[in-house]
């Protein structure tokens, strides 16, 4: 195993929240690690046994012994055990195990091993066959595999799954999954089809996957969306027009228009979407809506600014919406400002 590989897993077993051992829980593993007699293969095998006979014992009991020490005789063939197994995986999408910030921080490394991360992500978390099932009523697990791959550079390879994603019942999956695949699709065509869709977070995660997409056609569909009856959806569309620059279209105009309207969405998805273009010349008008009746309003203002003045800074900032909230809810009177959740995600 290569040593930057052996370093992120290293990394990953620290940070895994694992619960402390019983009394003699992780004897029998710690003996076989530290006292290896046989060949490698041998002791893999063994191991292998294990891991299938209670995984869900196995991966906190390996963690603690691996943490201890990784120049113990057997941890390296441990380690090659976890590495080649769905175990480790499967982890990184268990939000016991890591906060969603540490999951998708360890996956960006991990794609550089693996580039097939997103579609073994995308298997543990959707393993349902039939197209038309209704997923279990914990869909925590499945949306969180959504929210790390996203942050993943795009590959077509994952199409066909996002194809049945789109199908699925939940609205937040459907519309998460029409974001990926417009971004992996690359298909303004595809984008202009999903303007129809009744669901308008679907619209609009659609045209977000577009936005890296400089092409004339992406840029008529920006315009078409840009009418979009939905505020998130021609929010987007305007954040697509300001990065394609050859539509001709006032952006900025387009977006302080938007924040003189009465709905507090309205406003909101303008807001967003000013933070979203990285433009300096957008912070006088968000920081009117600082002082917005609406709190919504000014979480989201608040948001823009942060992400501006880190992008002018040269701070790195998200390249995708962060996790999801159905609606922008008002905390109680007399909270501070927050950030809050993008409006569209």
């Amino acid at each position: 195993m290569d040593v930057p590989v052996q370093e992120l897993l290293g990394d990953f077993l620290r940070e895994a929240n694992v619960p402390a051992a019983a009394a003699g829980e992780d004897a029998f593993l710690e003996h076989m690690v530290d006292d290896v007699q046989s060949s490698s293969a041998l002791f893999k095998r063994d191991v292998r046994r294990l891991l299938e006979k209670d995984p869900s014992a196995f991966f906190p009991s390996a963690c603690r012994i691996l943490r201890t020490s990784l120049e113990r005789p057997g941890a390296a063939s441990l380690l090659e055990v976890l590495w080649s197994s769905a175990l480790l995986l499967s982890s990184l999408i268990d939000p016991n195990v890591l906060s969603l910030c540490k999951a998708t921080a360890f996956a960006k490394r991990w794609v550089a091993f693996d580039p097939t991360l997103d579609a073994k992500l995308l298997q543990i978390g959707f393993p349902l066959e039939d197209d038309d099932a209704i997923l279990g009523v914990d869909l925590v697990r499945p949306k969180r595999t959504l929210d790390i791959v996203a942050e993943l550079p795009p590959n077509r390879h994952i199409l066909l799954t996002l194809a049945k994603l789109l199908r699925n019942p939940d609205a937040y999956i459907r519309s998460k999954a029409a974001l990926l695949y417009a971004r992996a699709s690359n298909n303004p065509e595809w984008v202009r089809k999903m303007l129809a869709d009744p669901d308008a977070r679907v619209r609009a995660n659609a045209v977000e996957g577009l936005w890296e997409t400089r092409t004339e056609a992406a840029g008529a569909v920006f315009k078409e969306a840009a009418l979009d009856p939905d505020h998130r959806v021609a929010a987007n569309a305007l954040v697509g027009l300001h990065f394609n620059r050859q539509t001709g279209v006032d952006v900025m105009g387009a977006l302080h228009g938007m924040t003189r309207k009465p709905e507090p969405i309205a406003r909101a998805s303008a807001a967003f979407a000013m933070g979203r273009t990285n433009d300096a010349s957008c912070a006088p008008m968000l920081e009117c809506l600082l002082k917005d009746g609406d709190q919504g309003v000014r979480g989201q203002a608040l948001q823009a600014l942060i992400r501006i003045r880190r992008h002018d800074a040269g701070e790195c900032t998200e390249k995708t919406t962060s996790e999801p909230t159905e609606e922008l809810a008002a905390p109680p009177e007399g909270a501070p400002v927050e950030a809050t959740e993008p409006v569209n995600s």
